[in-house]
């Protein structure tokens, strides 16, 4: 008989491809690439295909100052 295991799996995959870690970072391909480009993002090659290490990614996005947003100014209203 074997015991009662439980296994945890992530939500979130370890590494991803580009097309992954553009739809769960909001980034585009071309930021990507950049941040790839300037040691932000951290990724390997399997192969042909890029991977990116997601967790790594998250927590670099995480790490960014917050924006400063303004709110806008009132429109004018044309009577």
């Amino acid at each position: 008989m074997t015991p009662n295991t439980q296994i945890s799996i992530s939500p979130t995959p370890k590494f991803g491809s580009i097309d992954t870690w553009c739809a769960l970072s909001g980034m585009g391909r071309r930021a990507t690439y950049d941040a790839l480009g300037h040691g932000h993002l951290k990724a390997v090659k399997a192969g042909t295909r890029t991977l990116i290490n997601i967790e790594k990614g998250l927590a670099w996005l995480e790490s960014l100052p917050a924006a400063q947003i303004r709110p806008q100014k009132p429109r004018k209203v044309v009577t």
